[in-house]
This record gives C-alpha cells, sequence and structure tokens, in this order.
C-alpha cells in the first residue's frame, strides 16, 4: 500500500517506560477505516556480578542502573532462584529502589546447589514493567 494512503500516528511520550499507542488510519479511494495498536517499552535490565555462598544462604550482586536515566528510573529490582536449572518452582525477592546493588538470601538449604537471575522493574500508573531475566548464575551454599 502507497504511503500516500495512509497515516501512523503515535502517543506522546514514547522515550519512558510504559504502554502507548499506534493507530493506522487509511484515507484513500481504495482503501477506508482505521487499526489501533499496543506497545510496551520496558526498562533496561542488569546482570549479576557475583554471587557468594554462605551458610545457608547466599548474597547476590549486581551492576547497578545510571543515576543518568532520571525519566525512566526504575523502581526496583526483582531476584529469583531455585535448585532447577530451568527456574522451575522459582521463589523471589523484591528489592525496592533503585540505589541497591545486593541482597542476601537466607533460610535455604545447606550443602544445596542453587541457579540465581535479577532483572529490573519499574512502576507506572500502578502497572509493573519488568526487564527480561539476566543469564543465569550458580551458586552452593554452605
Amino acid at each position: 500500500v502507497p504511503s500516500s494512503n495512509y497515516t501512523v500516528s503515535y502517543s506522546s511520550g514514547r522515550k519512558s517506560v510504559g504502554t502507548y499507542k499506534v493507530t493506522v488510519k487509511f484515507n484513500g479511494d481504495l482503501y477506508g477505516g482505521s487499526g489501533s495498536a499496543y506497545f510496551n517499552i520496558n526498562p533496561k535490565g542488569t546482570s549479576i556480578s557475583k554471587v557468594s555462598k554462605a551458610k545457608k544462604a547466599f548474597t547476590v550482586k549486581w551492576k547497578r542502573q545510571s543515576a543518568k536515566m532520571a525519566t525512566s528510573r526504575i523502581t526496583g529490582y526483582q531476584i529469583r532462584y531455585s535448585t532447577s536449572s530451568k527456574m522451575t518452582g522459582a521463589k523471589s525477592k523484591t528489592v525496592k529502589g533503585y540505589k541497591y546493588t545486593s541482597k542476601k538470601i537466607t533460610k535455604l538449604k545447606a550443602k544445596k546447589k542453587y541457579y540465581v537471575q535479577i532483572r529490573t522493574y519499574k512502576t507506572v500508573s500502578g502497572k509493573n514493567y519488568y526487564s527480561s531475566w539476566s543469564k543465569v548464575k550458580s551458586v552452593t551454599t554452605r
């Protein structure tokens, strides 16, 4: 379809995390009508820099998000851990605040191998938007 037969319009503010609308409106002799679709902009992810073991626990350290991202600053981090490498039956912990770079996970089984992942999230108008999960790191508790 030639571009002279339709117009495309987007929501404003598409650089921040959130849900936005795109509308295609046909305006030719051969075509008529309009259609809308929605898309999400998710926050930038992070990666685990180190996982250290402790007695029936482990500590996760990650790379902090840059403070330069003022308009799309994250709300916090979500950590999930499991004894399965496929993360089945995983438990999760939430860390509120973008300034934190570590979290100690306690009340675990001794001498057991755990797999850990992390992602960032941002809350916009009561809805959480998540980045993709980081690569899996493993640790064996003492």
